[in-house]
């Protein structure tokens, strides 16, 4: 058995095996970058889908308000009507009892 010619073979089987670990390693890198590569077109992708839909949404609800405004202010204006009627309302409402009581008091007195 020729020792130097063992060593040789050895030696040379280690190299390539290292090689092929090594061109392993690459296309694997190659693989995964190519992985990434996708996952961020996609994430990008997505990432604009959403924004389009937040700016939609955004959209609706500021026309939900200029709807809901349009139809609530004339019944706002309405209320506020009413409400500044009530005073006067209420002094109609009372002054014939106030009488009443009034008179009932003084034909009470005498």
């Amino acid at each position: 058995m020729d020792v130097r010619k063992t060593v040789t073979d050895a030696g040379y089987i280690a190299i390539g095996l290292g090689v092929m670990g090594a061109q392993r390693a690459a296309a694997r890198a190659a693989a995964l970058r190519a992985q990434l590569d996708s996952t961020s077109e996609c994430l990008a992708g997505r990432g604009k889908e959403f924004e389009t839909r937040a700016r939609e949404a955004v959209g609706r609800v500021q026309e939900l308000g200029s709807e809901v405004t349009a139809r609530f202010e004339p019944l706002v204006e309405q209320f506020q009507a009413r409400v500044a009627q009530l005073p006067e309302q209420v002094v109609q409402a009372v002054e014939p009892v106030t009488a009443l009581v009034r008179e009932r008091l003084g034909t009470a007195a005498a």
